[in-house]
């Protein structure tokens, strides 16, 4: 899946804003472990093929992951987290390291923040 900047912030902002129902607090909490997950991925693979600005990625992934577990309690996030990771590790490796970081780096080309810096 391909995640954007953009969506990050909206889904970070919404989860810190106002009452919403648990349900929905618990599927932003999981986007916002996609998005950790995808950025991980990012400095873990993408650097072989790209220049990236690691600081950055690992700061969108680390707020992700504080926002969720605020939401969902840090042993239920850690586990979701794991999980995530995994399954966005192996989707590296079904779709191939280096089309996997071209499609992030073309999906994320528009945005203000650059991860990929080349």
């Amino acid at each position: 899946m391909l995640l954007r900047t953009f969506f990050i912030v909206t889904v970070v902002t919404s989860a810190m804003i106002g009452p919403s129902g648990a349900h929905d607090r618990e599927k932003q909490a999981l986007a916002l472990l996609r998005a950790s997950s995808a950025q991980s991925a990012i400095i873990t693979f993408c650097t072989k093929h790209f220049t990236i600005d690691s600081t950055t990625a690992l700061r969108i992934s680390q707020t992700a992951r504080d926002v969720a577990k605020e939401i969902l309690g840090e042993e239920q996030s850690e586990a979701a987290f794991k999980s995530e990771l995994a399954r966005r590790f192996d989707e590296v490796k079904v779709v191939g390291e280096q089309q996997w970081c071209a499609d992030q780096r073309m999906a994320l080309a528009g945005d203000e923040v650059q991860i990929f810096r080349d």
